[in-house]
């Protein structure tokens, strides 16, 4: 049976609410996107949107809970009354403080995977290791570029606490104030500070190039975190992560015709896609990095953020 015509104009209404919504939204992404302030510029980043928003549900979701994940970041990574309440100024930050910072990260992250992905949710516990495992350092390094994004600049590496790694300074990232740290600060510069190169070409600067929005941002994560042949993961993980991929690039796609009025919306695409293997280096490198540390005590690593960067959580 044919619809009615009322009802074919009201949903077109509704599509047209939708659009301007996240042009909106985007639109303050852009006006923030030289803000110099730390966490609280991250914090206001995209616009609350219907969850059932025609086109992008999924993409509305992950928006959401990003946004009341910065909002619980604000106070898990205060250090102090004045931090809390973003008073104080971002300030560069030694590898040990970095660390930290990242540790107190998996629980938020996982909340926020949970709460925007229902078919996540429904997989049994260890898929949802699998898949998580796989997903939280890439998800690190992919916002870490976003941030990049947001500042327009690519010489410091901004933390969720709102403070930063300044790898123009790479002796002030390997310094251990405890005195502690078997290998000088020298030597873990020349042995370690190339890593931040390699993560400034392969990552940091693309993605500050090609200007990445949030929704962008947020479709990269999902196109990592739903990977499939990874081990471990059973059959119907694979088939619930392909599906999930799929639902994912649709939506990106429906934001690129209607909201951003994209015309060769297939090459921007492409540009994404073509990230994820430079990611996934950026990854092995770090993770190369810390087992070289902690195999050879060269500086001292923390044995929870070890197990983290293994994916032991």
């Amino acid at each position: 049976m044919t619809r009615p015509i009322v009802r074919d104009r009201g949903r077109k209404e509704s599509r047209e609410k939708t659009v301007q919504r996240h042009r909106e939204a985007l639109g303050k992404r852009d006006e923030q996107g030289d803000s110099k302030d730390g966490l609280q510029s991250m914090s206001e980043v995209g616009s609350p949107s219907c969850l059932d928003d025609d086109g992008m549900p999924t993409l509305a979701q992950l928006n959401l809970g990003y946004l009341h994940m910065n909002e619980i970041r604000n106070v898990i990574h205060a250090k102090d009354k004045n931090k809390m309440f973003g008073s104080k100024s971002p300030r560069a930050v030694a590898y040990k403080e970095a660390n930290a910072v990242h540790t107190r990260e998996v629980s938020l992250v996982a909340d926020w995977v949970l709460s925007s992905h229902p078919h996540f949710e429904k997989l049994d516990s260890d898929q949802k290791k699998v898949l998580f495992k796989n997903f939280f350092l890439p998800f690190v390094m992919l916002e870490t570029g976003y941030y990049c994004v947001l500042h327009d600049r690519t010489d410091i590496i901004y933390l969720p606490s709102g403070d930063y790694i300044d790898t123009a300074h790479p002796e002030s990232f390997y310094h251990d104030e405890e005195g502690k740290q078997k290998m000088s600060t020298e030597d873990a510069v020349k042995l370690f500070a190339p890593s931040f190169e390699i993560y400034r070409r392969n990552i940091l600067d693309p993605m500050r190039r090609d200007r990445v929005d949030v929704y962008e941002f947020y479709t990269m994560c999902s196109l990592v975190l739903w990977d499939h042949g990874l081990e471990g993961q059973s059959p119907e993980s694979e088939e619930v992560s392909r599906s999930a991929r799929e639902l994912i690039i649709k939506e990106l796609i429906f934001y690129y015709k209607h909201v951003k009025k994209l015309n060769n919306f297939a090459a921007r695409i492409a540009s994404l896609l073509i990230l994820l293997p430079s990611l996934l280096r950026a990854v092995r490198r770090f993770q190369e990095d810390v087992e070289i540390s902690h195999v050879f005590s060269v500086y001292s690593v923390d044995d929870q953020f070890y197990q983290m960067v293994n994916g032991k959580f």
